[in-house]
């Protein structure tokens, strides 16, 4: 009789074993919106690779909008939203109090939160759950208010893992102490849009017939969004001294945001009014870039940034500022052109350096864009990942976990 009873306790827990083992690990992805974005294209990339025989992979959002959520929305139909409006206030707590039900009606093993607002409500929600946090940092910082400084050493101190897209902005945590180090992994973006020369001349006639150009203007372009950070008011003033010299040249600005009225009227005060084009929001930006002769980034601080990995996969040569990841992407007169931040006149020296030499720039192209097709493969991104979400559930796959030593 003994031995029955001790072989019935024991059946249902083997075979609760058994069940788990066969459970696929359930990740909540969590972004703040599906706008048009570097971050945002990322996770969009990365929810339609991942093995959804080997995850049960869930996705929820802070708001709806945008664009690319109809790039993924047949493989989930269904969308959680937890609108915020402030991190401190009822709403807020109502929301971080719907999210902690639901993971834990949902049995969520991991929770994967790719932006600032994203990661402050997981942070928040998931605490004693059980549930394991990755929270994504793809910049130095978010911008200059305390609260955001403050959020991010929250964010980062109570998350399992802080994932950054570049060895500077793992530097930069380490160094301001946000994040211990066996908590950062560093995972490339992925390269999410791939060209053949041979399709440069359609997207370049395109692009100039809507711009009323002749076929030997310059097209200079630009793809960020119209902010502060991106440094749009150096590029201008940069812009000024390119065309003195070359007058053909003509400054694309792809991108929306809060300083479009301004620039146009920067523009106007420097004579350049007829050579700077501000296009808004473009879906298609990254195949734009096709029609660049010479792409540009002034950024102040940047992540990773996804269009000069894209300029620089078409073939296209890129002047940037030496920020943050930019320095994992371009070496200065070997895969492209470097200089400082915030600095006019070194930016147009750059910038005419690169149009005064063809010859010299088609070669950095060429470099450039057979170093981003070596290193930044989205299923390389896509991989790495997935062994993140196999260490944090305890299910460890073949092949080594990508991380940085510490």
């Amino acid at each position: 009789m003994e031995a029955l009873l001790n072989k019935s306790a024991v059946e249902p827990s083997l075979a609760q074993a058994a069940a788990n083992a066969r459970r696929r690990p359930r990740v909540l992805h969590l972004l703040n919106s599906f706008e048009l974005g570097g971050t945002e294209r990322q996770a969009v990339e990365l929810l339609k690779r991942l093995d959804q025989t080997r995850y049960d992979v869930r996705l929820a959002a802070i708001q709806r909008k945008g664009p690319l959520y109809a790039e993924v929305a047949v493989h989930y139909p269904r969308l959680l939203e937890f609108p915020l409006n402030s991190l401190y206030n009822a709403q807020a707590l109502r929301q971080m109090r719907r999210l902690r039900a639901w993971l834990l009606d949902e049995e969520i093993d991991i929770l994967h939160a790719h932006d600032f607002y994203a990661g402050w409500l997981s942070v928040m929600a998931a605490q004693f759950t059980g549930v394991k946090i990755i929270a994504c940092q793809r910049h130095l910082r978010l911008s200059d208010r305390w609260v955001h400084a403050a959020g991010r050493r929250v964010i980062n101190g109570l998350a399992h893992r802080v994932l950054v897209n570049a060895e500077l902005i793992r530097a930069h945590v380490l160094a301001t102490g946000t994040a211990r180090a066996d908590k950062l992994v560093v995972i490339r973006n992925g390269l999410t849009f791939q060209t053949e020369p041979a399709t440069h001349d359609a997207v370049r006639a395109a692009l100039l017939a809507e711009l009323q150009l002749p076929a030997d203007a310059l097209l200079i372009g630009n793809v960020a969004n119209l902010r502060p950070v991106k440094g749009h008011r150096y590029l201008l003033q940069a812009a000024a001294s390119v065309v003195r010299q070359f007058p053909n040249a003509h400054f694309v600005l792809v991108g929306t945001g809060e300083l479009h009225a301004a620039l146009l009227e920067q523009a106007a005060e420097l004579g350049l009014s007829a050579n700077v084009h501000l296009l808004g929001q473009r879906p298609n930006a990254a195949q734009l870039a096709q029609a660049f002769d010479l792409a540009v980034l002034a950024s102040l601080h940047e992540g990773l940034p996804n269009t000069v990995m894209e300029a620089m996969a078409a073939g296209v040569p890129v002047v940037a500022t030496a920020v943050g990841g930019v320095l994992e992407l371009i070496t200065d007169g070997e895969t492209g052109y470097l200089a400082p931040a915030a600095d006019a006149a070194r930016l147009a020296e750059k910038l005419l350096q690169a149009l005064t030499d063809e010859a010299g720039r088609a070669q950095l192209a060429a470099r450039g864009r057979a170093f981003l097709l070596d290193q930044f493969s989205m299923q390389r991104m896509v991989t790495a990942t997935e062994r993140l979400y196999d260490e944090l559930s305890g299910a460890p796959r073949s092949g080594e976990f990508i991380r940085p030593a510490t």
